[in-house]
Parts: structure tokens; C-alpha cells; sequence
């Protein structure tokens, strides 16, 4: 029985996957750079002819890498009818857990990112993509900060900013190193952007009172000090 359209596009795409998988674990191992098309066609078990039909070039297949990428963060961000804060939570959840499971992937990316061999189009998709991301957690943190449960004394985008800044520093990883502590929970990392709860019976002063005026020195005296005979 022959196969139907829709076979073929699942077996193409099945065979795409594989290929894209066969790359990063070759530049992994040896580098965006160094690496060749016949190491990822020999690694993925394919003639360099097939391997053609599924992407003409090396920076092709980092292209898509890149591109698969940055669409599983978007997922992320899928809509949803639950409270931003929960948005943020499930954000945070899901962020710690790729944490903790080494992605080769990211790595590749930042390493050709690091070491300049990622074209001017790929610098500039990621860069786009940045700007994207923190525009819709700047939106989520407003929200929250109408809903009273984010604090508003920092603006949305500036925690925006520095929750992602805190979630790359999640994910970054050496080869071959263990971190000799555990990463964050979720609910500690909420808690940065919770509204502070003031103790109780503590007095909290308005921000305009909370610090002393500085005290003044009293006037030197001018009187002449008395010559030495």
C-alpha cells in the first residue's frame, strides 16, 4: 500500500529531527567551526546526497537548530487564562527544570555565540527573540503588579530584565562540571519578585522618612588662637 502525503511529511520530518540531533552532537564535540557536513551526514548515518535534500549548508542546519530552539521557549509563553503570577510560576518551574538537564543544544549556541562563528543573521534572530521575551514578561509583571502580587516599587521591565538575567545564569553549565550546590526553587525565586510583606509591629516608615537627615556640625569658633612666644 503506497504511503499517503502525510506519511511522507512525518517520515521527512522524522529524518529532519534526526539530522538536527546528529549535528549538535557534532558540534558539540568538535565545534561549529571545525565541523563538516560529512561528519554530521556519517554521524547521522546518511549520504551527503540525502543529507542535501533536508539542508544545502552547515550554517543551514545550526539556522534550524537555533530556530527549534527558540521555538520551545515561545511555548512557554503559550496563552493561557490563569492569573500572570501563576503564569510567572509555571514560567520559573519549567525553566528551573531544563536547568537541571544539561541541553547541548544551548550549549552549542553559546559557544558559537561566544566565540563569533555564528553568522550576522543568527546574532540578530537571537537578539530579536531576546527583545520578544522580555516585551511579554514585562506585560506578565505588570499584570501581576495590578493584581497586587508583585511589588511595584521596580518597574515591570527591569524585572523582567533581571529574571532572565537570573534564569541564564540557571543555565549555564561547564562540560564535565557538577555545581557544588543546588540550584533555586521556584518559590525562592518568586519570592524576589513577591510583594514585600512588612513584620509584624514594625513601623515602616514613608520612603521620604526612612532615612535620618544628616547631622550638622557645630560652627568652628573664629576666635584667634594665641600666638607662640
Amino acid at each position: 500500500m503506497p504511503r499517503s502525503p502525510r506519511d511522507n511529511q512525518d517520515i521527512r520530518d522524522a529524518r529532519r529531527e534526526e539530522l538536527l540531533s546528529a549535528a549538535i552532537r557534532v558540534f558539540s564535540e568538535r565545534g561549529l567551526g571545525p565541523s563538516k557536513i560529512s561528519d554530521i551526514a556519517q554521524a547521522a548515518g546518511l549520504s551527503h546526497g540525502l543529507l542535501y535534500r533536508y539542508f544545502d549548508s552547515k550554517d543551514a542546519i545550526f539556522t534550524a537548530i537555533v530556530e527549534r530552539q527558540l521555538s520551545r521557549i515561545d511555548e512557554d509563553f503559550a496563552a493561557s487564562d490563569v492569573p500572570a503570577f501563576e503564569r510567572l510560576a509555571r514560567l520559573v518551574e519549567q525553566c528551573g527544570a531544563r536547568s537541571v538537564r544539561p541541553d547541548d543544544a544551548w550549549r552549542v549556541i553559546s559557544q558559537a555565540m561566544m566565540t563569533g562563528v555564528a553568522s550576522d543573521v543568527v546574532r540578530q534572530q537571537i537578539s530579536a527573540h531576546l527583545g520578544q521575551v522580555h516585551a511579554r514578561l514585562t506585560a506578565w509583571i505588570a499584570e501581576a503588579q495590578r493584581d497586587g502580587d508583585v511589588d511595584a516599587a521596580a518597574t515591570p521591565a527591569e524585572l523582567a530584565a533581571a529574571l532572565m538575567c537570573l534564569v541564564r545564569g540557571m543555565t549555564i553549565r561547564m562540560p564535565g562540571m557538577e555545581l557544588p550546590f543546588a540550584m533555586p526553587g521556584a518559590e525562592t525565586i518568586l519570592r524576589l519578585l513577591r510583594h514585600p510583606t512588612p513584620t509584624p509591629g514594625a513601623a515602616v516608615a514613608p520612603a521620604h522618612e526612612a532615612s535620618p537627615a544628616p547631622s550638622r556640625r557645630s560652627p568652628r569658633s573664629h576666635a584667634p588662637r594665641p600666638r607662640r612666644t
